[in-house]
């Protein structure tokens, strides 16, 4: 009897590692990855049968060479795609120039442009959210998206929100109206609801507790006190009690910092700041706001993005984050949410873009996490030692970084391990793995405002 019970036991446990049950799971596993894998070239997409595995698509350039240590290669059809039905991360870096943000522009294109045959295939397009923040007065290049070119009449462009500080709304309503009048400009005000304790600890740019003053330890002691059920009136009763021990070297910071809070303070309900096919871009250029501050505000509206209701996916671009992303303090709180963005893209059905000009403000596991790596030109060794280190390719080391260096405008260095493509002659389907790719992006069907300001 024992000796049966036991046949039985094994029987069950060894149902779970039958080949049966491992080739279906293996099945799926392979479904999941074809699904999933950001970029691939049009041999690739017909042979995992077109529309039946990818449902989104956008062309992203074209392919002038796949190579590795060993050989160089050019498909018979040069087409890229972006998978823009699937969450994916993506570093975009370059020089001035180099086509750095055409590229973005191309990506966002792919993900908010519905229903245009010559850029792909995109039946729901995604929400999108841009970061930028800026010394000058020059608009976010991002927002030429909602502006499509004369000549291409038949495209539906995204509609593009600008949010700004209150003290300088007028000023980038005049930046952003010589873009084009389909933009929208309006002050960032935050509802209450959305400034819960964890935000307003941003907003007063608390950092740790052993090294914060007195009276920073004592807001932190009202926070704790109201626990769940804090609100910004609450807070305020509690501070003026308790402020009137306050000597002026106190209550002068405190002011400051609550200055800025009520600044951003809705007084009326607000209107949703995220759809599908919207482009919403927060620019915080601002004389009286530092990059510590906009990074601060950056991931109250991060957190915002990320619980917004959509129904469909949504993209996020740190755009230019050279400005204001670094090891600095003040970038730590922003960075750590871009992480947990990326480590957990696929269960918020997000899309993040970092685009910048110095690779080195990037934080290497950012790097060593991205599922796409586009490489515009540049020639610093530094920027490239910092690359270096976190990619996989097998580009000979003796012409590696020549070739960086050499791009033409518009060319890029494209790697993604785990993007698909044809191998073996074009026989089977494999990933990209160690192998690079030279790309050139395709045009753009929107208004490209990008382009160098010349004399003549």
């Amino acid at each position: 009897m024992a000796t049966r019970a036991a046949a039985t036991q094994d029987v069950r446990e060894l149902e779970l590692l039958h080949d049966t049950s491992s080739l279906e799971f293996r099945g799926r596993s392979i479904d999941q990855e074809l699904c999933t894998a950001p970029i691939l070239t049009r041999d690739a997409y017909v042979s995992i049968g077109q529309g039946e595995t990818i449902q989104q698509y956008g062309v992203l350039g074209s392919i002038i060479e796949i190579g590795s240590k060993e050989e160089k290669e050019t498909p018979p059809d040069p087409r890229l795609y972006l998978n823009t039905n699937a969450p994916l991360s993506a570093v975009i870096c370059g020089v001035q120039g180099s086509g750095k943000s055409h590229s973005v522009s191309v990506m966002l294109e792919n993900m908010l442009v519905p229903n245009y045959t010559r850029i792909g295939t995109l039946a729901q397009p995604l929400a999108g959210l841009v970061l930028h923040f800026g010394e000058g007065a020059l608009p976010s290049e991002a927002a030429s998206i909602g502006i499509r070119e004369n000549e291409v009449e038949s495209i539906q462009s995204p509609e593009v929100h600008v949010y700004v500080p209150k003290s300088s709304l007028k000023s980038r309503k005049q930046a952003y109206a010589r873009v084009g009048p389909e933009i929208k400009v309006m002050p960032l005000l935050f509802d209450e609801s959305e400034l819960d304790a964890e935000a307003f600890l941003k907003m007063m740019a608390v950092g740790s507790l052993e090294s914060a003053p007195l009276y920073m330890q004592i807001v932190m002691a009202i926070l704790r006190e109201l626990g769940e059920d804090f609100t910004l009136d609450k807070f305020q009763s509690e501070l003026n009690k308790r402020s009137k021990s306050f000597n002026p070297a106190q209550l002068a910071p405190l002011e400051q910092r609550m200055a800025l809070l009520t600044s951003f303070l809705a007084r009326v309900a607000q209107q949703k700041r995220f759809s599908a096919g919207r482009l919403t871009i927060i620019d915080l250029s601002d004389p009286f706001i530092d990059s510590n501050s906009a990074c601060n505000i950056f991931e109250i509206v991060v957190r915002s993005f990320v619980r917004a209701e959509v129904n469909t996916g949504k993209v996020l671009l740190v755009d230019e984050a050279h400005k204001y992303l670094s090891i600095s303090d003040g970038s730590t709180g922003l960075t750590k949410s871009l992480l947990t963005l990326i480590r957990e893209q696929r269960h918020f059905a997000m899309r993040v873009l970092v685009s910048t000009q110095e690779p080195t403000v990037i934080p290497p596991v950012i790097l060593d996490l991205c599922s796409i790596m586009i490489l515009h030109r540049f020639s610093s060794p530094r920027w490239w030692n910092h690359v270096v280190q976190h990619i996989t390719a097998e580009m000979p080391p003796d012409i590696a970084f020549d070739k960086v260096s050499g791009l033409q405008t518009g060319e890029a260095i494209v790697l993604s391990p785990s993007g698909l493509t044809m191998v073996d002659n074009g026989q089977n389907l494999g990933r990209f793995g160690r192998r690079y790719i030279v790309m050139k992006s395709r045009k753009r069907v929107t208004r490209d405002s990008g382009t160098s300001v010349l004399v003549v």
